[in-house]
């Protein structure tokens, strides 16, 4: 079979259009990661990371929690190897995480180096966190900046994917049959990106600048409401703009969450695959039926030990995980938004966090 077959079977392309309004009583958290090679391949893997907290009083006003910004270079050629780490003047020290691995391993690195951050799930923690998948979809770039302009071979990558790693690298599938025939990996570009930022509500997203030419986004956008029941509205988004400054969508997810509000207990879970590169992809979302009935500090033990192989996708495990973040935004707009004196404070039972 030749190359251009396998790269005409595609996954789902529905990418979604605009930003849900801010509600009453609720928090917003966004983040973005900018993945950008200024100095090409030979220079560092650079990864800008910003993001906010915005809660909505009742009356429609907001309150802004807190705002980060970060940046993370990395020697991508010589191991992926964190170079430089910095938070900001406001921010913490983040020299410890220099000379680790911007792969397995990091998050491990990450929060023995900001162990209160990690514990309480903060917006920085957040924005670090994307640090090894952004580095990992970096190489998306690499194939659509090569010169035939269709593929590229796995050497100039650097990474060598494993077959059955997840679902969009089944035996058989499209990707993993591409490599098998050309040996290279096939390219699928990806629809337009609908403007997500720019819309009728300035404060939808945080400020980002705009991303530069063969630069890569990894946006990220969780909701938090509710009194009784805690609803979850949860995406995020990878983008990559052209040498035309034409943004496509490389992979898009939503997730639609309810959870008691007093033991975090999961009622409902559904992932909603809206953009994907392959036809297999979407079979990782039936996973997410498994976590109804547990806890939201469940999640990230039970995505990280469990969530593997040809039924998990590591993008959506990574949006499974972020909900992590749900109790201290939802406790957070709980306290400054609308008091809730009956409910407890769940500070004292959350668990400490995994690699």
């Amino acid at each position: 079979m030749g190359e251009n077959a396998w790269v005409l079977r595609r996954g789902v392309h529905n990418p979604t259009a605009s930003t849900p309004a801010r509600l009453p009583y609720s928090v917003r958290r966004t983040t973005a990661v900018d993945i950008l090679r200024p100095d090409g391949l030979e220079g560092p893997l650079l990864l800008h990371g910003s993001g906010r907290d915005l809660g909505t009083h009742g009356d429609g006003s907001p309150v802004q929690f807190d705002s980060v910004h970060s940046t993370v270079a990395i020697d991508f050629v010589g191991g992926r190897i964190v170079v430089s780490a910095d938070a900001g003047q406001m921010g913490p020290d983040l020299t410890a995480l220099i000379g680790t691995r911007a792969g397995s391993g990091f998050r491990s690195a990450l929060a023995a180096a900001l162990p209160h951050d990690a514990r309480e799930h903060s917006l920085l923690h957040r924005v670090l966190d994307d640090v090894p998948v952004a580095t990992v979809i970096s190489g998306y770039a690499l194939t659509r900046e090569d010169p035939a302009g269709a593929a590229v071979p796995i050497a100039r990558t650097g990474a060598v994917p494993r077959a059955d790693y997840c679902a969009g690298f089944a035996t058989g599938g499209v990707f993993i049959g591409g490599i098998e025939t050309n040996g290279t990996s096939p390219v699928v570009i990806g629809p337009p990106a609908p403007d997500l930022i720019c819309g009728p509500d300035p404060l939808a997203w945080h400020q980002m600048k705009d991303l530069p030419a063969k630069g890569m986004r990894r946006l990220r956008r969780i909701d938090v409401r509710g009194e009784d029941e805690i609803v979850v509205d949860a995406m995020f988004r990878d983008s990559y703009v052209d040498e035309h400054c034409a943004e496509t969508v490389v992979h898009e997810y939503h997730l639609d969450l309810t959870a008691r509000a007093d033991t975090l207990e999961i009622i409902t879970a559904v992932a909603t695959p809206r953009v994907l590169p392959w036809p297999e992809c979407s079979g990782a979302v039936a996973a997410v039926n498994r976590l109804i009935g547990r806890t939201v500090p469940d999640i990230a033990p039970l995505v990280g030990g469990e969530f593997r192989g040809v039924g998990s996708c590591t993008h959506l495990n990574d949006l499974l995980r972020s909900v992590a973040d749900v109790a201290e935004l939802d406790e957070a707009g709980g306290l400054a938004l609308m008091p809730r004196p009956s409910r407890p404070s769940r500070r004292q039972v959350r668990p400490e966090p995994t690699s």
